[in-house]
């Protein structure tokens, strides 16, 4: 019976190694197969983390272009103003030279008439300035 006993014993152990090499195995075939799937999602956030770089830089030299273009639209835009400006000074000036020198032209031909109006004209300001 001891035998038997020693027999059953170690069957028991045989099956209870061959069980515990079978769940290492298990075990090892997970841990690889866990490393591998964590490996390729490390690859694929790594490859996201690239283009949204990728994309950052590209939005920086979009906005950095259209700035440029701005300040370019902005000093184009002062210079049009500025001869704009320059144009309506001159031909303002060259208006009021033009009717200085009609009415000069005026007083000259009618100077009676153009003092009288002054007159009238002093008159109406002067009730206007006291009313």
């Amino acid at each position: 019976m001891a035998e038997l006993r020693e027999k059953m014993k170690g069957g028991i152990d045989g099956a209870a190694d061959q069980a515990k090499s079978a769940v290492d195995r298990g075990a090892d075939q997970a841990k690889s197969g866990t490393d591998r799937i964590v490996g390729q999602v490390k690859h694929r956030a790594e490859d996201a983390v690239d283009a949204i770089g990728g994309f950052a830089t590209d939005a920086g030299e979009r906005v950095k272009h259209l700035a440029t273009d701005a300040k370019d639209f902005a000093i184009d835009a002062k210079g049009k103003a500025l001869h704009f400006a320059e144009d309506a000074y001159d031909q303002a000036g060259d208006k009021l030279g033009t009717m200085g020198r009609d009415m000069t032209e005026l007083v000259k031909k009618y100077p009676i008439q153009a003092l009288l109006i002054g007159f009238g004209a002093g008159l109406l300001l002067g009730r206007v300035s006291r009313a």
